[in-house]
């Protein structure tokens, strides 16, 4: 039976953690204010209806957004929170109102779209409709009785 060697000690070993990086706050100034116009895009997409937009611009937000959360978790390992950070804040919370108004415009279009389903889904096959056979004449249906027949 072998028995096990340690192994050498690593170079880094007696080094110290790394320093964290240096949060790119320009970076991240450009990318809330990329994020508010992809947030008013959005928005006029929304109202416009044009969804085939909108699920090319969910990745860009995405990716803005997994960016920004980068900086923010580069900035919470410093010892210190610098003061641009704030004013990055303060813009990302001015976002966030924008987000909501398009998340609230989404969820009005869902409720509609589900009660036309509903109503759709709902409809009673029973229901008196005037429907019309192939010479254009109104077609009698099951509910009412023709005069000879009385």
């Amino acid at each position: 039976m072998q028995t096990l060697q340690p192994l050498p000690a690593s170079p880094a070993a007696g080094l110290m953690a790394p320093a964290p990086q240096v949060p790119d706050f320009e970076g991240a100034r450009a990318q809330v204010e990329a994020l508010d116009a992809l947030l008013q895009d959005e928005f006029d997409a929304l109202r416009q209806q044009k969804f085939d937009l909108l699920e090319q611009m969910q990745a860009d937000k995405v990716a803005l957004l997994q960016s920004l959360q980068v900086t923010a978790d580069q900035v919470a390992a410093l010892p210190q929170r610098p003061d641009e950070w704030d004013a990055i804040t303060d813009a990302l919370t001015a976002s966030r109102e924008a987000f909501r108004r398009n998340e609230r415009l989404v969820t009005r279009q869902a409720e509609v779209v589900r009660n036309a389903l509903r109503a759709l889904q709902a409809a009673d096959p029973t229901a008196s409709v005037d429907l019309y056979d192939r010479l254009g004449q109104m077609s009698r249906r099951g509910g009412r009785r023709v005069y000879s027949e009385a």
